[in-house]
């Protein structure tokens, strides 16, 4: 063999090589180093499901135009300060309205940049012409605005107490549910009359009573089809006929859910205390299950206290007052770190006290339970576990922001 020869083989073997190590180091390198954070993570399987079901979700806000004073007062400041990162988020409009037009335009160019959809109007036959009503109507089609397969119903009037994290909103990959129950107000107890006469069932929950409200998008379109066959109507007539002054779409929607998806939802039960918060004693609603259902059917487990993301700030103590806003909100920023990034702020909580806006909602209040702080302190090492630079930017306007906190009851 050639001397030339044993050269040119050695040039194309090196070649060869090099080419390949290339094309190696291209694509297969930050695998071999730098594994996926999935892969790389001492989560569990589940807390890993958790942290991906959570990309799957959308927020859904149903609003007008005359609401964006309490949007903007309300909703967007604690959003900012609790949801770092990107915030996926729907609002809908109404088509028919000019103001909402122009609304939704200036919407999407700002933050949290949500994808502005518009309902058209439906038939006044539908329902019995109140805003709410429609509104209300609105939830059970989600899959008509919908990108994901979770919906997280939320409202103008929601404030953000929290960071959010991942656990707090699902378990296991499962959505989380709150639900209250004992003896209600005259009103709610009237809302599980009605309830029970949609489902020829006795109720099991007041749903409305945290935030966001989440649900898989094809449940809520079984729901529509489960009412129709129920009552034989269309489910437009059915809604009409039990959408009176005393409904709840949210105490609708965990009734299927508990009755037909129980597994696929992480359910929690908070006995009903009364408006002071001192009272927790035994009873039932006239269309809710009896007490006793709770001690038979749900797991001690199911009672723990689980902490709230956020409170329906217009349906709080004292809320008209702007004090009561920047309070609310000021505590959630020192427990979910301000404690050390403005202690100035924060000089005048208690660093290892109750937070109390995590247990109330709607003016009912669960801090009389004992584990309530116990639930907390695991919250809050879960949120110092997964505090990133965006959470820390995100706290530290908070913390400049609070205190000019305002808005026109």
């Amino acid at each position: 063999m050639s001397t030339l020869f044993k050269f040119l083989l050695k040039c194309v073997l090196f070649m060869s090589f090099a080419y390949c190590f290339y094309i190696f180091k291209l694509h297969l390198w930050n695998y071999v180093i730098t594994p996926t954070p999935l892969n790389n993570s001492n989560a569990s399987y589940h807390e890993k499901e958790t942290l991906a079901v959570i990309e799957d979700l959308e927020l859904y806000l149903r609003m007008s135009s005359k609401f964006l004073d309490k949007y903007e007062s309300f909703l967007l400041p604690s959003l900012r300060y609790f949801w770092p990162g990107n915030v996926s988020i729907v609002i809908v409009l109404d088509e028919e309205n000019a103001h909402d037009k122009e609304l939704g335009k200036t919407l999407s160019l700002s933050y949290p940049y949500p994808r502005v959809e518009y309902q058209s109007p439906i038939h006044p036959s539908i329902y019995h012409h109140y805003g709410h009503e429609r509104m209300q109507r609105d939830f059970f089609y989600a899959e008509e605005k919908v990108r994901k397969r979770y919906v997280g119903y939320i409202d103008t009037d929601t404030v953000f107490v929290t960071r959010v994290i991942p656990e707090l909103l699902f378990e296991m990959g499962k959505p989380v549910v709150i639900g209250a129950y004992g003896k209600d107000v005259e009103w709610w107890g009237q809302v599980s009359v009605t309830t029970a006469s949609m489902f020829k069932s006795k109720e099991v929950m007041r749903c409305m009573s945290y935030f966001p409200v989440i649900m898989k998008v094809s449940h809520i379109i079984e729901l529509r089809q489960y009412m129709e066959k129920l009552h034989n109507k269309k489910f437009d007539e059915v809604y009409k006929t039990f959408s009176t002054g005393t409904f709840s779409q949210f105490n609708v929607m965990c009734q299927y859910i508990w009755m037909f998806h129980r597994d696929e939802y992480k359910f929690y039960f908070h006995l009903k205390s009364n408006n002071s918060g001192i009272w927790h004693g035994e009873g039932s609603s006239p269309g809710r299950q009896p007490y006793e259902f709770y001690q038979t059917n749900v797991s001690d487990q199911q009672k723990v206290p689980k902490p709230r993301a956020a409170i329906h700030y217009r349906y709080h103590r004292n809320w008209t007052n702007p004090s009561t806003l920047q309070n609310v909100v000021k505590a959630g920023i020192c427990f979910s770190g301000g404690f050390d990034l403005c202690p100035d702020l924060c000089k005048h909580l208690n660093r290892s006290g109750l937070q109390r806006e995590l247990y109330r909602f709607e003016y009912n209040d669960w801090s009389w339970d004992q584990r309530c702080l116990d639930e907390q302190r695991k919250h809050y090492q879960l949120v110092t576990a997964q505090t990133d630079d965006e959470a820390v930017k995100s706290l530290k306007a908070g913390c400049v922001e609070v205190d000019h906190l305002s808005f026109q009851p």
